[in-house]
């Protein structure tokens, strides 16, 4: 993989350390064949992509998700995580999720400012989602991102052979359902295996005793939350990131007070 990756279009170039690449050149209103292949490529690559001061409508922001997965959504269908928050429904795009933080709100309140990847608890969490922010925090409100194909090299290899065949539950009753999912999954597109178990939703292992099950998951915690695999976001006006849900777990950094609003759109394999 060289530096800067540049096809007709677009240029994508790697952020360095753990993860990312930023695209620039992309037109969404002429993506192509070859601008898809790109971006799909890129974003195995680099887990998360970015694209500065994009400014998507909604429209163009379905139509750039549809690029990555054939199903759109604003959440889960089934014990979703953000019930009762609105869409865009009323303007022709309910795969659109509207998440607006009101000012004045305090510090630290929000359920997102913890380690999570969206909607483990379903038995086929999406795979990814693209993000398009409108109105950023005036100061702090940065997203980060940890890369769990790094978290799973970095255990020895007899904690990789002790979590191999190990599911663990995730979900959180009664706000969702609960789904087991293999500790060590391998990503469809590049066979290379990942964490998969997070702070937000991962709460026991399947076969094991509740101490054994509870200092486990806090050693892999800690594993999939260090500095070293992660990589830092701060949001300006338009920027949009496109994050891979399945090798990535990321955490919305609350420590902002002004309002902010931003669109979500989740994206689903099938």
């Amino acid at each position: 993989m060289t530096d800067h990756a540049t096809s007709v279009r677009l240029t994508v170039t790697p952020l360095g350390g753990a993860m990312g690449a930023t695209v620039h050149g992309l037109d969404v209103e002429a993506i192509d064949d070859a601008d898809g292949a790109t971006l799909r490529r890129a974003w195995a690559d680099h887990h998360v992509l970015f694209f500065p001061g994009l400014r998507l409508t909604p429209a163009q922001q379905v139509r750039l998700a549809g690029v990555f997965g054939p199903r759109l959504a604003a959440t889960t269908e089934v014990g979703g995580d953000y019930r009762g928050v609105p869409t865009l429904a009323a303007e022709g795009f309910p795969e659109v999720l509207v998440l607006d933080t009101p000012a004045g709100h305090e510090p630290g309140s929000l359920v997102t400012n913890a380690w999570h990847t969206d909607v483990t608890f379903t038995a086929r969490p999406p795979i990814g989602s693209l993000f398009a922010m409108e109105e950023p925090a005036t100061d702090g409100g940065d997203t980060m991102w940890s890369n769990q194909h790094l978290a799973y090299e970095g255990l020895s290899a007899p904690v990789r052979a002790l979590i191999a065949d190990l599911h663990a539950v995730h979900g959180r009753p009664p706000l969702t359902g609960v789904t087991a999912h293999p500790m060590v999954k391998l990503h469809p597109d590049t066979g290379r295996p990942f964490l998969f178990v997070n702070r937000g939703w991962t709460h026991k292992i399947v076969g094991v005793s509740a101490t054994e099950s509870k200092h486990l998951l806090e050693m892999l915690f800690e594993r999939a939350e260090r500095p070293e695999y992660q990589i830092r976001w701060r949001w300006s006006a338009g920027d949009a990131v496109l994050w891979d849900n399945r090798c990535t777990m990321h955490y919305a950094v609350d420590d902002y007070q002004d309002h902010r609003r931003a669109r979500r759109v989740t994206i689903y394999a099938d």
